[in-house]
């Protein structure tokens, strides 16, 4: 056999194994993505029924520090904190208040600080 046509054989089954592995991983994820949607559907058409819808939702910020008397200085800042808090307004759809509809918990997640400033250290605490 000629060196050129061992090195293409080689070469596609190489190709092959690895559209096989890449089709298999594609394949996998599909079946993830399909049991995860089947396992979430019931719960999804039991909740069919809008019964709170966000009408707003506000930032407001605002700081804080504590001062201290210095007797070469009228006036020290110490600690000084600069906190925002989110509030969420609800329009409620339903006028009958049931366990089935009462709002226990309300949760925030998947918050990203888009700008990281250059002063202080952005947390989010609940």
């Amino acid at each position: 056999m000629d060196k050129k046509k061992i090195i293409l054989t080689v070469i596609t089954v190489l190709l092959l194994i690895l559209v096989l592995f890449l089709a298999y991983l594609l394949f996998q994820k599909y079946v993830l993505k399909t049991n995860f949607e089947n396992s979430i559907l019931p719960f999804a058409n039991n909740n069919q029924e809008e019964v709170y819808k966000i009408n707003k939702i506000t930032f407001f910020s605002n700081c804080d520090a504590k001062n201290k008397n210095i007797a070469s200085s009228n006036f020290t800042i110490e600690n000084l904190y600069q906190y925002t808090d989110i509030a969420l307004f609800l329009n409620s759809t339903n006028t009958d208040i049931t366990l089935e509809n009462a709002l226990k918990k309300v949760s925030i997640s998947n918050i990203k600080f888009t700008k990281t400033p250059t002063l202080g250290t952005p947390r989010v605490i609940f």
